[in-house]
């Protein structure tokens, strides 16, 4: 059965004079914000976060240190961490080699922070902490709490400060317990609890930014990881956090955490891509010939699940590929460009092996923005409820 892919293209976009709001005077020194965890503290969510904050405070009134690891757990960073009652040191994955010294990724952060707060005054320090998955893998949530306000205690101490704020990132949905994952509701439960223990802390929830390509290309329902524009907006919610933290009577403005990640088309009410001109490849002709325009892609109107909806085009497969060219008349200010893909496998309806996004300011010379080779990837929760549109016939 032959292939297709079926498509809707939506931009997104912020004004140009949304982001010329006059920051909020700091007090005198810096604000520091400290970053780190596991993987999901990736970019671009340390650069969403730096541009929110400097936005607020103003660029020379922050300093922004990250540094983070992937898949390690939070002794790494707890210099005294020990484990649960009954419980091995050792994860699954380092089982048989030699152990790592614990705090190593402490260590290594503390450099950067003393190197980069060296000379400087201080107006508050806030910690941002995306962590906690190996941990809630290898049964080891009972230590979190403790082994979390413990790596607090390190900083008040090497840094000598007298208060420390933090904000914590929960784990996503697809760790919980009922998964598979040893200690997931538990992690997930603490870092919500150690959030809300007092009145310097706070958490920001992560569960509806996890469905769509992850970094490395994959798409997933409900992936451990998340898409690149989900990191943009989890980088904004640290921020907004954040700055509530070091001055609670903020005024925030919008313009600094306007970042959008949408799981369903149906989210967008509007878009810079409505109404405006498109060519390129024509889409195959409908059940009674008819040949579709591509000017439907910019209606805004969209097909739901059903690929018969007369809303979705089809693109037949080509080793030429399918090449849409959009004119939105003037230069304009992005902060998103989506397409909106159907996978229905009965139908031979799937998602292009990859997306190439480029841009131009004149229609003649094009800056490549974005390319991403796309495979498709469920867990076995849901393969269950959507084997029936999945299976190949």
């Amino acid at each position: 059965m032959p292939t297709y892919f079926i498509a809707m293209v939506a931009l997104l976009a912020t004004p140009l004079s949304a982001f010329a709001a006059e920051p909020k005077p700091a007090a005198d020194g810096k604000h520091l914000f400290i970053l780190s965890g596991q993987s999901n503290m990736r970019a671009p969510l340390p650069d969403a976060f730096k541009e929110s904050v400097s936005q607020v405070f103003g660029k020379d009134k922050v300093i922004v240190v990250m540094h983070a690891r992937p898949s390690q757990p939070i002794k790494r960073w707890y210099k005294n961490w020990t484990p649960p009652k009954g419980a091995s040191p050792l994860t699954e994955k380092n089982k048989g080699k030699k152990p790592e010294p614990h705090g190593t990724l402490y260590d290594a952060l503390l450099k950067r922070v003393e190197k980069s707060v060296k000379g400087q005054a201080l107006a508050s320090v806030t910690y941002i902490w995306m962590q906690g998955e190996a941990d809630a893998g290898s049964g080891w949530g009972e230590v979190y709490e403790q082994s979390f306000f413990g790596v607090l205690e390190q900083f008040k101490a090497d840094l000598k400060l007298k208060k420390i704020n933090y904000v914590t990132g929960r784990i996503n949905d697809h760790w919980l317990t009922s998964k598979g994952v040893k200690d997931g509701d538990r992690v997930r439960a603490v870092q919500v609890k150690i959030g809300e223990a007092h009145a310097h802390g706070d958490w920001v929830n992560t569960d509806d930014l996890n469905t769509g390509v992850n970094p490395w290309g994959i798409y997933e329902f409900d992936g451990g990881h998340f898409p690149t524009p989900a990191y943009r907006v989890l980088g904004q919610r640290f921020a907004r956090k954040a700055c509530r933290l070091v001055d609670p009577d903020a005024k925030l403005d919008d313009s600094a955490f306007d970042a959008v990640f949408l799981d369903s088309a149906e989210g967008i009410e509007s878009h810079l891509a409505v109404g405006k001109k498109i060519s390129g490849t024509k889409p195959a002709a409908g059940s009674d010939g008819t040949p579709p325009e591509l000017a439907s892609l910019l209606d805004g109107k969209y097909g739901g699940s059903e690929p018969k909806n007369s809303h979705w085009l089809v693109f037949p497969p080509t080793p030429k590929g399918v090449e849409l060219l959009l004119d939105l008349g003037r230069e304009q200010s992005l902060t998103g460009i989506g397409v909106d893909l159907l996978i229905n496998r009965q139908q031979g309806a799937d998602l292009p092996e990859r997306v190439i996004i480029s841009v131009s300011q004149d229609g003649s010379n094009y800056r490549q923005v974005h390319r991403k080779g796309i495979t498709f990837s469920y867990n076995k929760s849901l393969r269950r409820k959507a084997v029936s549109q999945l299976k190949p016939q």
